[in-house]
C-alpha cells in the first residue's frame, strides 16, 4: 500500500517537475513511511512512497522489466500475483523483486492493456513504456485506491492524492458547485468521475487511461457488472458456492508480511470474515469498538462473546467523543474531497489506535450489505416501485412513463407503518436544505452529469438496479473511500473480502429470487454461513455502528461559514463550507 504521483510531460522533464514530485513524496508520507524514490527521463517522472506489505526488503518501487523498457509504479495489493508470477516465469519473464505490484509489468509486456481485467486486487498504478513514450494507467474494478488526474497545458499529472495535485501543479482552481451540491444532499459525491475542483478528476473504477503524445487521454472501461441469471444449480448449490468464494477471498487478503487484524462488530459480515480467517489461522487478532458510555449502541459485549468463543486475540477500543474536538480539520486534511458522513470520526479513531497497537493491516466487511441486499429501507422502496409498475405503468404511454414513476416514488403509501416511517425518513434526508448559491449555480438532478460514466445495463427488478448504484457511488465514493483516506493517514490498509471479483460476478450470475429469498436481507449470506457461525450471530438483529449526533450538531452549531453566507444547519454543509473555503483562499 502506498502513494504516488505521475507527470507526463508535453514537453520536456525539468527540475521544477522533479522538485513538485518530490514534494508530493513528501506531502503523503503516511501513504508509504517505509520508502520513497522518483524515476525520471525528459518525458516522464514517476514519484513513490511506500508501505511495505508484501516483499519488505525487496519490492522497492519505482519497479522495472528486464529491459528497462518499463517502468511501473503502484498502490495496492495484486492478490492473484502468484498464479500469475508462476505462468510468466514458465514463460521466460525474469522477475527482480519479490514485490506482487512487478507482475503488473510483465503482464504488460505479454498481454498488453488487456492485463487490467486478469489481475485480481485492489491496485491504483502508472506505467509507463519507454519506448513507445506511453503512459497506462489503472483503477482496480472496485475503485478502493483512487486515482486523481488533471489536464495541464504542459502535460497531465496523476496522483493518488487530490491535494498535491491542487498544492503543487494548479495555479487556479475552480469549484464544481454540483459537486457540491451532491455531498450537501447525499453527505458524499456520486459521480464517478468528478470532484469538487472542476479541473481535477478522478479515473473511474475499473477503467484504465492510455496517454502518448499523438493520442492525447483515452480512457475505457474494463470492467462492467453484468446481471444475468445464468446459474442452473439450485440454492443449496448457490450457498455452497458463495461460502467457497468467501473462504477463497478470505484467504487471498491474508497475505502480508506484516500483523493482520479483523475488524470485529457482533454483525453478519465482520464475525463471517472473522470465522473464516480462524479456519486458516490459529491466531486471529481481532478488534472491537464502542462509544464510552454508550451502552446502546455498543455490541463489544457480543463481539467479546464470539470472541472467546472462536479462541480469537481480542483488542477492545473504547471512543470517546471528546477526543474527536482535536480531529476535525486534520481529518479534513486527510481526506482530499468533501464527504458529510459523520461516521469519519469513529473510523479516524479506530485506525489510529489499531496503528498504535501494532497493525499495518485490516480486514473489514465492507461491501457485504451492497452485495446481498441488506439494506431494509432500500428494499422496502425497490418492492414498491416493482408494485407501481406492475400495477399501473402498463396502462399508462411510454413517454409519460418516467414522469409518473417520479412521482409515484414519493407517494409510497402502500406498505404498513414501519415502512412508512422510512419513507417519511428517506424524503426528509434527500432534501438537505441547500445552500442559495448551490441551488442558482447548480443543476437540479439526482443522476450523475457524466452517464457515461456509469456502466450501462439491463436490470429487470428495481432492487437489482437500487445495488447496482449503491454499489458504485455509495460503496465507492463513500465507504472504500473513507477507508482508504482514514486508514491511510495511519500508515494502514484496509481489506475488503466481499470487493473479491469473482465472489461478486457469481453473485451476479443468480435470479433474484436466490439473491433475495423471501425478501430477507441478507438471507443468501447467513445461510452460506450456517456452518462458520453460531445462531446468535446469524439471528441478531442489525445494529448500526451511530455516530456521536451530539458531538457533530454540537461543532455544527458552532461552525462559523467561511465561504457560503448562510449558517450550516447539517455537517455536509460544514463540510462543503470549508471546502470551498480552503479553494478560495489558496
Amino acid at each position: 500500500m502506498c502513494g504516488f504521483t505521475a507527470f507526463f510531460s508535453f514537453t520536456n522533464i525539468d527540475n521544477v517537475i522533479v522538485e513538485r514530485l518530490l514534494r508530493c513524496n513528501n506531502e503523503m508520507f503516511y501513504r508509504g513511511p517505509d520508502e520513497q524514490d522518483l524515476w525520471n527521463d525528459d518525458k516522464v517522472a514517476l514519484a513513490h512512497v511506500r508501505l511495505s506489505i508484501i516483499g519488505l526488503n525487496n519490492g522497492h518501487q519505482p519497479l522495472f522489466n528486464e529491459s528497462k523498457s518499463l517502468v511501473l509504479i503502484c498502490n495496492g495489493e495484486i492478490y492473484n500475483y502468484k498464479s500469475l508470477k508462476r505462468d510468466l516465469e514458465f514463460k521466460g519473464h525474469v522477475f527482480s523483486s519479490l514485490s506482487d505490484c512487478e507482475v503488473i509489468l510483465h503482464m504488460y509486456e505479454e498481454y498488453g492493456e488487456e492485463l487490467n481485467s486478469m489481475l485480481d486486487g485492489m491496485f491504483a498504478y502508472c506505467l509507463y513504456d519507454i519506448k513507445n513514450q506511453k503512459l497506462v494507467v489503472g483503477r482496480d474494478s472496485a475503485g478502493m485506491k483512487p486515482i486523481y488526474y488533471s489536464v495541464l497545458q504542459d502535460g497531465l499529472v496523476f496522483s493518488s492524492e487530490l491535494k498535491v495535485i491542487k498544492t503543487y501543479f494548479q495555479s487556479e482552481n475552480t469549484l464544481n458547485f454540483e459537486n457540491l451540491r451532491q455531498v450537501q444532499k447525499y453527505t458524499y459525491s456520486i459521480s464517478a468521475r468528478d470532484t469538487y475542483i472542476e479541473s481535477i478528476k478522478k479515473i473511474p473504477s475499473g477503467s484504465f487511461a492510455t496517454i502518448n503524445r499523438n493520442t492525447g487521454l483515452n480512457i475505457e472501461k474494463f470492467h462492467k457488472r453484468n446481471f444475468n441469471s445464468t446459474f442452473d444449480g439450485d440454492y443449496q448449490d448457490a450457498c455452497k458456492e458463495v461460502k467457497r468464494l468467501l473462504f477463497s477471498a478470505v484467504e487471498k487478503r491474508l497475505m502480508s508480511e506484516v500483523p493482520v487484524g479483523v475488524l470485529l462488530s457482533a454483525g453478519v459480515d465482520s464475525s463471517a470474515i472473522v470465522g473464516i480467517t480462524r479456519q486458516f489461522r490459529e491466531n486471529v487478532s481481532v478488534i472491537s469498538a464502542g462509544y464510552k458510555g454508550n451502552f446502546r449502541v455498543d455490541e463489544r459485549r457480543e463481539a467479546k462473546r464470539f470472541s472467546d468463543d472462536m479462541g480469537l486475540l481480542w483488542n477492545d477500543i473504547e471512543l470517546d467523543s471528546n477526543e474527536f474536538n482535536n480531529s476535525l480539520y486534520d481529518i479534513f486534511n486527510h481526506l482530499d474531497e468533501p464527504n458529510g458522513d459523520v461516521a469519519m470520526f469513529a473510523q479516524w479513531a479506530i485506525y489510529q489506535k489499531a496503528s498504535k497497537m501494532g497493525f499495518k493491516v485490516l480486514l473489514s466487511g465492507n461491501g457485504s450489505d451492497e452485495l446481498f441486499y441488506g439494506y431494509k429501507q432500500h428494499n422496502y422502496y425497490a418492492e414498491g416501485m416493482n408494485w407501481i409498475e406492475n400495477n399501473y405503468l402498463n396502462d399508462i404511454t411510454i413517454g409519460k412513463k418516467a414522469i409518473f414513476k417520479e412521482k409515484l416514488g414519493q407517494m409510497l403509501k402502500v406498505f404498513d407503518n414501519s415502512k412508512n416511517r422510512y419513507l417519511k425518513k428517506s424524503k426528509r434526508n434527500s432534501q438537505f436544505p441547500v445552500y442559495a448559491e448551490l441551488t442558482k449555480l447548480a443543476f437540479n438532478q439526482e443522476l450523475p452529469l457524466e452517464r457515461t460514466d456509469w456502466e450501462r445495463i439491463e436490470v429487470e427488478y428495481y432492487i437489482d438496479k437500487i445495488y447496482f448504484f449503491l454499489h458504485y457511488a455509495w460503496l465507492t465514493n463513500n465507504c472504500y473511500f473513507l477507508a482508504d483516506k482514514l486508514a491511510m493517514a495511519h500508515s494502514i490498509e484496509v481489506r475488503s473480502p466481499f470487493a473479491d471479483k469473482e465472489l461478486i460476478r457469481f453473485v451476479d450470475t443468480l435470479p433474484v429470487e436466490f439473491k433475495f429469498p423471501d425478501c430477507q436481507p441478507k438471507k443468501l449470506l447467513k445461510d452460506s454461513l450456517k456452518t462458520i457461525l453460531p445462531d446468535y450471530v446469524l439471528n441478531r438483529y442489525k445494529t448500526g455502528f451511530e455516530p456521536p449526533y451530539s458531538f457533530v450538531k454540537r461543532i455544527t452549531d458552532d461552525y462559523n461559514p467561511l465561504y457560503f453566507k448562510e449558517k450550516p444547519t447539517t455537517f455536509a454543509q460544514l463540510v462543503t463550507d470549508y471546502f470551498a473555503s480552503s479553494l478560495s483562499i489558496q
